[in-house]
């Protein structure tokens, strides 16, 4: 994706932080110069003009400006990228230009002479998708706690099914009640019953079956915060057990049994829930955070599972719980995402696979401390999610998502579109969305571009 070149953008804001040294009252004290671009995240192939200001004493006798500027800017191969720069009117700064033509951490070096400094940074090229076309914008709803669609194209927010996105929402159940949808089945569970809808194509969603919750044999401590669903089967994980329900034609929904998790006894994920629930292969994952030995302190927990000749789901035997190094910050289909736990200053993002039945670690992303990473937020109503980039100290409100290039076996960036700069958007499996007034609340969805 490309844009026309975008002169003096964001970034010409942070790169022209004041750099100079001021002598109001009192004695000349020089100050270094700030960072020239803290936390800068660019669209690859879209043409960068940006201001760099030298670093000039102004404490000093007499008022000498640079003479002249080169530039450098390399790519995360070190390869040279073709950039220029000339000094701007009065000397004080030069305009640098470039087109970057890769994703990844690129580092611009400008020299000036015979005085200015060298002044020298790194930036982040991503994707950019923050153009990314409007898929619907929700106007009859209150609050969206999750958003989905079926295959037939019925679209859900939360627990309530829009037909069409102007259309008064159908109440599917509780208003806070977890939803999944699997093609064109949703599933609903609230405190005391499991729901089946289908979306036929026309009308509201049809009841297809019911059944109580929770399953055969286990305690209705706590409501379940993750799920997995297929049009025929739903798996449901709570504070203490994980559940299985089956739908057939012939005999209706039916709960085939319960077995025991382990408890989580320290900190949680991002909105409270205590585990989440992975699908790995023919396996099922059950994942926490545990303890861990000094200095990371605490780790990821994977516990197997799988379903005995009954169907019920039990834990793999002889097979113990393994740990992987990170915490949580996100979860899609299959995938974990985590963070560094220790050991680092910088930002580090860790992708783990759980295809073969086991988490294993497929890429990492490292960025600097400039960088935060917000965890995956609403879990437990969405069901799936990714952390969020964002810069640590700006407020320019762009915001990134991490993506897998299977082609190459690296983590890229993604910037998201983004309406207000101190609320990053919500991420679910398929869609990303946007909470906005104008002058009645409403939501605005866009596709995610791309795969897990």
């Amino acid at each position: 994706m490309r844009r026309a070149p975008n002169a003096l953008r964001l970034l010409t804001a942070l790169l022209a932080l004041g750099t100079g040294v001021g002598c109001p009252m009192g004695p000349c004290e020089p100050h270094p110069p700030s960072p020239l671009f803290d936390g800068a995240m660019v669209g690859v192939g879209q043409p960068q003009e940006l201001v760099v200001d030298a670093v000039i004493n102004r404490c000093a006798e007499g008022d000498e400006r640079p003479q002249s500027v080169t530039v450098e800017v390399r790519d995360p191969q070190n390869r040279l990228v073709p950039a220029t720069a000339e000094l701007r009117p009065m000397g004080g700064s030069a305009l640098v230009r470039f087109t970057p033509e890769q994703t990844g951490r690129h580092h611009l070096v400008v020299s000036f002479a015979p005085v200015g400094s060298v002044r020298q940074s790194s930036l982040y090229v991503v994707e950019d998708h923050g153009d990314a076309a409007l898929q619907a914008d929700f106007s009859t709803v209150v609050e969206c706690l999750g958003v989905d669609r079926t295959s037939a194209g019925t679209w859900l927010c939360g627990s309530r099914a829009l037909r069409t996105p102007d259309q008064e929402p159908q109440p599917l159940g509780d208003y806070f009640a977890p939803a999944v949808v699997a093609d064109d089945v949703v599933w609903l569970t609230e405190a005391a019953q499991v729901r089946r809808y289908v979306d036929t194509g026309s009308g509201p969603l049809e009841a297809s079956a019911t059944a109580p919750f929770p399953a055969l044999g286990a305690p209705a401590d706590a409501p379940p915060h993750a799920r997995l669903a297929t049009p025929s089967e739903l798996l449901l994980l709570d504070e203490t057990h994980l559940h299985r329900y089956v739908f057939s034609e012939g005999e209706g929904l039916r709960a085939m049994g319960s077995a025991p998790v382990p408890p989580s006894r320290l900190a949680t994920f991002s909105d409270g829930i205590p585990s989440l629930l992975m699908r790995a292969g023919e396996r099922l994952l059950v994942v926490r955070i545990a303890e861990a030995p000094p200095p990371a302190g605490m780790a990821i927990e994977a516990c197997p599972y799988q379903f005995d000749a009954a169907g019920a789901p039990e834990a793999v035997p002889d097979e113990p719980c393994h740990s992987v190094p990170g915490l949580p910050t996100g979860h899609e289909e299959g995938v974990l995402w985590a963070r560094a736990a220790s050991g680092t200053e910088n930002l580090t993002l860790l992708r783990y696979s759980a295809a073969s039945g086991r988490l294993v670690l497929e890429g990492v992303l490292e960025m600097s401390t400039s960088f935060q990473a917000q965890g995956a937020s609403r879990l437990r109503t969405t069901g799936f999610g990714v952390p969020v980039i964002s810069a640590a100290m700006s407020s320019s409100g762009s915001y990134a998502v991490p993506r897998w290039r299977a082609e190459t076996g690296t983590i890229v960036l993604e910037l998201l579109p983004s309406l207000d700069a101190r609320q990053p958007p919500f991420v679910s499996g398929r869609y990303f969305y946007l909470e906005h007034w104008n002058i009645l609340y409403g939501v605005k969805v866009y596709a995610r571009p791309s795969t897990p």
